[in-house]
């Protein structure tokens, strides 16, 4: 019998290990979908940590533990420490994670869309061989009109995004190799601060597969990098980033804060990053694959209970953001 979810590796035969690494707080309707895209595409192990959670999401992701699917970490967050960076510190050692042999930081409203090859990460690794990290530009999406949160995949519900030259898509994400050239592997953007002697042997390329200077990885500038003004490609794959959703998960987004302990104005956030300009359905052809992991997920009734356990509590939790917020 065809088994969708353990089908779902870098390739036949392929040896490379691929592991992806993510945060989440309160995302529980959305995990199934994240999870059986990123299978499908063929990140080979996925690492997924939580923190004050009230949606019922770490039981349901101790269920695909269980089941082999991915490995769940409950992040343990000292006072006056930011989740996220706490997450990580915890991940970066675990053998999932040292053993890999490239790696990649998402965040649960993040998919990362190639556009080589058959869509999965090993097309995109061979499209650049020599590279060494690609840095991979978000496409930031907007809510399509939407206004009330749904259990339905995110990925088929919003497909309005920001036009290339908007700012907001400045930003990238970093499929990595060398894991062990970095003091700081995993981080919310790209691994930081290569050991002495290490710079040598890395070559960052865009989206486009053209190489980057040395100043993305070398240190040498100190404010938050993104890519160049004029400089975003989404030629060989992008970051779909569903920064927003519908107005009801923007409140749920606000209400949980950012994980590097980030103020900000939800009324603002949102007119910044509600991006509808142009229609972008290129991740749509890749998603009969992930169907067939979710659905495969849901045959198992432990993973169902916990995943529609997970739906009920989300929305009495939008429900009662609604009345605090009308």
């Amino acid at each position: 019998m065809a088994d969708p979810i353990h089908e779902s590796r870098a390739g036949a035969g392929d040896p490379r290990r691929i592991v992806l690494a993510c945060t989440m707080r309160n995302e529980g309707p959305y995990i199934l979908e994240w999870v059986a895209y990123h299978r499908s595409i063929g990140f080979t192990d996925l690492v997924v940590c939580t923190n004050d959670c009230i949606d019922g999401s770490p039981d349901l992701l101790d269920a695909l533990q269980d089941a082999g699917v991915l490995t769940h970490v409950r992040t343990v967050v000292d006072s006056g420490d930011k989740p996220q960076l706490a997450a990580y510190r915890q991940a970066q050692d675990l053998p999932e994670v040292r053993e890999a042999d490239w790696a990649m930081v998402l965040d649960a409203d993040e998919f990362l869309n190639i556009h080589v090859g058959d869509g999965r990460v090993t097309d995109l690794l061979d499209a650049v061989p020599e590279a060494t990290a690609f840095l991979i530009n978000w496409r930031v999406f907007g809510s399509s009109g939407h206004r009330d949160w749904s259990p339905e995949p995110v990925c088929e519900r919003f497909t309005r995004a920001a036009a290339l030259a908007d700012g907001v898509n400045l930003s990238f994400k970093t499929l990595f190799t060398r894991i062990d050239a970095y003091w700081c592997r995993l981080m919310p953007h790209q691994p930081r601060y290569p050991h002495d002697g290490r710079h040598g042997e890395l070559r960052y390329v865009d989206g486009a597969g053209a190489v980057l200077p040395d100043y993305f990885h070398d240190e040498s500038r100190d404010d938050f990098l993104q890519s160049e003004p004029g400089r975003v490609s989404w030629a060989l794959a992008q970051v779909n980033h569903y920064n927003t959703r519908s107005r009801d998960d923007y409140l749920v987004k606000h209400r949980r804060g950012g994980g590097l302990g980030i103020d900000w104005d939800l009324d603002r956030s949102w007119a910044a990053f509600d991006r509808n300009d142009e229609e972008d359905a290129t991740i749509l052809p890749k998603l009969p694959r992930a169907r067939a992991v979710r659905e495969a997920l849901l045959d198992d009734p432990e993973i169902r209970r916990r995943h529609e356990r997970c739906c009920r509590l989300y929305g009495l939790h939008v429900e009662s953001l609604r009345s605090q917020n009308a």
